[in-house]
């Protein structure tokens, strides 16, 4: 069973694990906004608690929420190697520490009823068997405890008529979907959707013109003659009509926004459900 967060693999110690965030990568700098924000949002869940991070990766979300306040916080991973390659890191901040441990999401190493919270992000659509994963965040809970799990919308369409798929994510739910399998172990007590802000929505529509205002200049012959001519005397070519730059993708702080789920859309990009354990 692989545990891994979102993100593109850029670390040579996690090359067996797709969709890593690892800061200080391009992908880091390209979606870390969004992933981050989960975790500053679950923080008012976990003041004073004792928290577990399930599918931790590199242990930055975990950090996050010891940092703000939890009691103690236990971060676990599939990839040991995930772990140790940022513990260094972390431990140099001169604040408590997160303590992490290896460990399969659906055989958590812990007795029943060891957390207050338990906490999973963008885990359970790479779970071959997704339920194994609620099963154990019940069991490892109190009584009392609260579950903060994620999944993607399976009918995510960012623009109307479209629809990125993701080949790692192999258990992807639709709304109805992770309602049924999350509320089998959980009394729902609150549910969240994640998306882009409609200013953040209103740049990327902006982006996807433009590039498609530039693609007939890429193959121009006036181009083509033009970059010819700017050789001749010794001047760079015009190569920035080419494929345009992911950075200006990047989101930036408010560009995704954490609201109560209403009702489920084809634009919201993530649902989050608040639960606590059903007593069987």
């Amino acid at each position: 069973m692989r545990v891994a967060n979102k993100g593109m693999l850029e670390s040579p110690a996690q090359c067996d694990v797709p969709e890593r965030l690892v800061p200080g990568t391009t992908a880091w700098d390209l979606y870390q906004i969004e992933h981050r924000q989960r975790y500053d949002w679950a923080v008012k869940y976990c003041v004073d608690r004792r928290v577990l991070d399930v599918a931790c990766g590199v242990g930055y979300g975990s950090e996050i929420l010891q940092t703000a306040g939890a009691a103690s916080v236990v971060g676990v991973d599939l990839v040991f190697e995930a772990i140790s390659s940022n513990r260094e890191a972390i431990g140099s901040r001169g604040h408590a520490q997160p303590l992490f441990t290896n460990a399969d999401a659906g055989r958590l190493p812990f007795a029943d009823g060891s957390f207050d919270v338990v906490v999973s992000f963008e885990t359970i659509e790479h779970l071959p068997q997704p339920e194994l994963l609620l099963q154990e965040i019940q069991r490892v809970l109190k009584s009392d405890g609260v579950c903060i799990c994620s999944s993607p919308n399976r009918d995510f369409q960012p623009f109307a008529g479209t629809k990125e798929l993701n080949p790692f994510h192999i258990s992807e739910m639709s709304f109805a979907e992770f309602d049924q399998l999350f509320t089998k172990y959980f009394r729902i007590a609150e549910r969240f959707s994640q998306t882009r802000s409609e200013a953040y929505l209103r740049h990327l529509r902006l982006l996807r013109e433009l590039d498609a205002r530039l693609k007939p200049m890429r193959f121009s012959r006036l181009l083509r003659m033009e970059n010819k001519v700017r050789r001749w005397f010794g001047r760079e070519s015009l190569n920035g009509l080419g494929s345009l730059p992911n950075q200006l993708s990047r989101a930036i702080p408010g560009d995704y926004v954490i609201e109560p789920l209403k009702e489920p859309r084809a634009n919201l990009l993530t649902f989050i459900f608040v639960g606590k354990p059903k007593i069987n």
